[in-house]
């Protein structure tokens, strides 16, 4: 009977992560740490195992405060952002992504770590320069609606 509870209990707690990490699927919109800013919105999917984030556009924001998708040619700052895979070898770990984050704005790739908020329905985000998570910075990333 003890046996038959124990993986009762782990099939659900299984199920219950691969559930959590299933709602981080879709496209999500980040934002700029310094300005809180709508900066681009990010796909992110399932792909052999593991899971991809992916640039798929950027915005820009117009004289009245109002976001807008930039349109190509981008400025020079800009130049090949569409595209950019922001994950690398993100897999599932209990009910999170952990791996590696690539952050396209100083070109370096950082621990991370992708949590979901089903309170929120929001992603946070962690880079960090140490597997444990304590050297770094998150981001919340926002469900595109």
């Amino acid at each position: 009977m003890k046996k038959l509870f124990f993986l009762f209990l782990f099939l659900a707690t299984a199920a219950f992560a691969q559930a959590q990490v299933s709602k981080m699927l879709g496209e999500w919109n980040t934002f700029d740490d310094k300005t809180g800013d709508m900066r681009c919105s990010v796909r992110i999917y399932e792909e052999n195992g593991t899971y991809q984030a992916v640039v798929v556009l950027i915005y820009e924001k117009d004289a009245n405060g109002k976001y807008h998708v930039m349109k190509e040619p981008y400025p020079k700052e800009y130049e090949g952002a569409v595209g950019t895979k922001l994950f690398r070898e993100m897999h599932v770990h209990k009910d999170h992504l952990k791996g590696k984050v690539y952050d396209p704005e100083c070109q370096k790739t950082y621990f991370g770590k992708v949590t979901y908020n089903a309170k929120t329905d929001e992603l946070i985000l962690r880079g960090s320069l140490d597997k444990a998570g304590v050297l770094g910075r998150s981001q919340t990333w926002q469900r595109k609606k």
